[in-house]
């Protein structure tokens, strides 16, 4: 769901390990610019939903602020990342019957409304909603209906929602914060945003994005978003598994990971020893051959993975999605993890980092803020969704009110350009 854009634009991507808050603005020299960037270490947050509004807010603070004074701008309003397990997608068509004659545009707007009406539930808030092709009298894959001639309208309406309890404590963290929620934007649709081609959004290709505690999907073909889905786990749920399988402790452990981690057994891993720091301080250091280490971390990944294809098969679009993944994330970057998706999914595979946005430096050119950049990045583009601002949390039936007609106007531009 995204706001109009505006000359500067704060988003913020809060995850299970860190929260990143960058300023950009668009420049007609060089395209979309970043002006300053802030992390902290995120507390209260788990799989994507408030825990404990305290830490989280703290986290959001620190790094709002840093990037207030890069950026040398002050921040009133925010566009925020949602990636929570109630994540899902819905799809549905809608028909309605209008009087012979040509089809205009509130004709297109009572449609969407009847679908946003259809599928509202108390415990479950809209966040995106994409009209993905037009039907005049049976016929489909209409780019714009407007002017066209017939007796029924349709359409294939994709809805991302999600469960309307954690959004509204994320909301509510926000506020604490003295910041307005300008919009939201799902995790992997934002991460997809900043690290997919535009050929691979139209050939069909899988997003998984891999973070510290939640692992999103986003298939798009046709260069449309078409599925999104959510399991909560990540990985921090990999360093807990190499914490208690070493006996060591979860710092040491995700230590451990970083250097010595690998999702694919090596050589030589039965005779390189790894030191593991004990859990008692006054314990003596203690040694695991490296190829514990992998079993460990292979166990989890390929579990993990496994979970991904088989909630894909089970919606059907494990061949519909294509030919291509593109991994992306914090924990996408283990060592071997790139070649078992491979093997998991027999499809081709790659590493997905940031693009697309002047003055990124080193670290933030890295998986792990794919969904900050894209955050950016989405703020700026139109992407034909037929609502925009924040999400409705009253729990009460849509409002035909908040669907506008620069909105109707903006979806149907963006399917005649897309399409």
């Amino acid at each position: 769901m995204s706001a109009r854009p505006t000359d500067t634009v704060c988003v913020l991507d809060i995850g299970s390990s860190k929260v990143a808050c960058l300023i950009g603005r668009k420049d007609p020299s060089v395209g979309l610019r970043l002006l300053g960037c802030g992390t902290a270490v995120s507390r209260g947050v788990k799989a994507g939903a408030v825990v404990d509004l305290d830490a989280a807010e703290l986290g959001i603070r620190q790094a709002v602020e840093k990037a207030e004074r890069a950026a040398g701008v002050s921040v009133h309003g925010v566009t925020v990342n949602v990636g929570l397990r109630s994540l899902s997608s819905r799809h549905l068509r809608v028909q309605t019957e209008f009087a012979s004659g040509a089809i205009a545009d509130r004709d297109l707007k009572r449609v969407i409304g009847s679908s946003l009406t259809e599928l509202s539930e108390p415990d479950y808030a809209i966040l995106h909603a994409l009209p993905r092709d037009w039907e005049v009298d049976g016929e489909t894959g209409i780019r714009d209906p407007r002017g066209m001639f017939g007796q029924r309208l349709g359409v294939d309406m994709h809805f991302v929602t999600a469960g309307i309890g954690p959004l509204r404590n994320l909301a509510h963290c926000i506020e604490r914060c003295h910041l307005s929620l300008r919009s939201v934007t799902v995790s992997p649709y934002a991460a997809a945003q900043s690290v997919l081609t535009e050929d691979e959004r139209d050939l069909g290709v899988t997003l998984i994005d891999i973070g510290a505690g939640l692992t999103t999907v986003a298939i798009f073909r046709d260069n449309t978003l078409v599925h999104v889905d959510a399991i909560g786990v990540g990985g921090r749920n990999v360093t807990s598994d190499i914490a208690r399988g070493l006996n060591t402790p979860l710092e040491a452990a995700e230590r451990i990971k970083l250097f010595y981690g690998s999702a694919l057994h090596g050589a030589r891993d039965e005779h390189e020893q790894i030191p593991c720091p004990p859990v008692a301080a006054m314990d003596e250091l203690q040694h695991a051959p490296r190829s514990r280490l992998t079993s460990i971390i292979r166990a989890r990944t390929e579990e993990t993975l496994e979970l991904v294809k088989d909630r894909l098969v089970h919606a059907g679009l494990d061949t519909y999605s294509g030919r291509q993944i593109v991994l992306t994330g914090g924990a996408s970057q283990l060592s071997g993890l790139r070649e078992l998706t491979e093997l998991v999914f027999n499809k081709r595979v790659r590493i997905g980092t940031p693009h697309g946005i002047f003055g990124l430096t080193d670290a933030l050119n890295a998986p792990d803020y794919a969904v900050a950049t894209g955050l950016l990045r989405h703020a700026f583009e139109q992407t034909g969704e037929a609502v925009s601002g924040p999400p409705d949390l009253s729990g009460r039936r849509y409002q035909r009110a908040r669907y506008s007609g620069n909105a109707l106007s903006r979806s149907v531009q963006w399917l005649k350009e897309n399409f």
